[in-house]
């Protein structure tokens, strides 16, 4: 007589044979995608108009008048150049090559401009900081150079180049963006040199004249240049 074996009970097989899994890990903040994102981009990053803008600099600061002190007014015109041509090679750190073929990028835009500001820009001042280093010992003794309000002009003159880079980055591609952008900081610049006397905004002379005044409508200005950026570095797709 032949026998039959009972069947197997499949809810209680099945329950044993199911795999475990385990919970998925959570994504990773913006902060360390922000990190992750640095070497590379620095890497991605043009660098060639802001090392010729230091080498130009370590050379003016160093011959103009060599061996001699340098009088204040002198240094203060060779900071404000240098100041100016700094800012306008950062803005080159805005141009990004592959911008179009992206798309929806996992990274926000906002992000990856971000960075494109602080690096460049971040080197730019380190730059200017120290040509303003190397300035002081050149100076007469007892000379005012005051690092503060010198350091508000370089700002404005920052900001003004990379928030009109990260305007223009929308528009042209490549580096005529960053020519775009360094044509609309020395408009600025030369349209405030060549204001009328009485409303002049770079004093020839450290802490005399009209000094106070003009540094104190530059700081009321410093912040403009920025929210600009900010606004223009926005991802605009929804």
């Amino acid at each position: 007589m032949p026998l039959t074996l009972p069947a197997r009970p499949q809810a209680a097989r099945s329950a044993a044979d199911a795999p475990i899994t385990s919970a998925p890990a959570p994504p990773p903040s913006r902060w360390r995608v922000a990190l992750l994102l640095v070497r590379p981009l620095a890497r991605a990053i043009d660098w060639g108009p802001l090392a010729v803008v230091a080498a130009f600099t370590a050379g003016l600061v160093s011959l103009v008048e060599y061996g001699e002190a340098l009088p204040g007014g002198d240094a203060l015109v060779l900071m404000r150049i240098c100041g100016t041509l700094l800012g306008a090679a950062a803005a080159f750190g805005l141009v990004d090559a592959m911008s179009a073929d992206l798309g929806a990028a996992a990274v926000p835009r906002w992000v990856r401009q971000a960075l494109r500001c602080l690096l460049p820009g971040g080197a730019a001042i380190a730059i200017w900081l120290a040509a303003f280093s190397y300035i002081l010992t050149r100076l007469p003794e007892g000379a005012l150079f005051p690092v503060g309000d010198l350091l508000i002009e370089v700002g404005v003159c920052l900001g003004i180049a990379l928030a009109a880079a990260a305007t223009a980055v929308r528009f042209a591609p490549g580096r005529q963006a960053a020519m775009a952008a360094m044509v609309v900081q020395l408009a600025m610049v030369l349209g405030t040199i060549l204001l009328p006397e009485q409303a002049r905004l770079w004093p020839p002379t450290c802490g005399f004249g009209y000094w106070d005044q003009a540094h104190l409508f530059w700081l009321a200005m410093l912040p403009l240049p920025y929210l600009w950026l900010i606004t223009a570095g926005r991802d605009l797709r929804r």
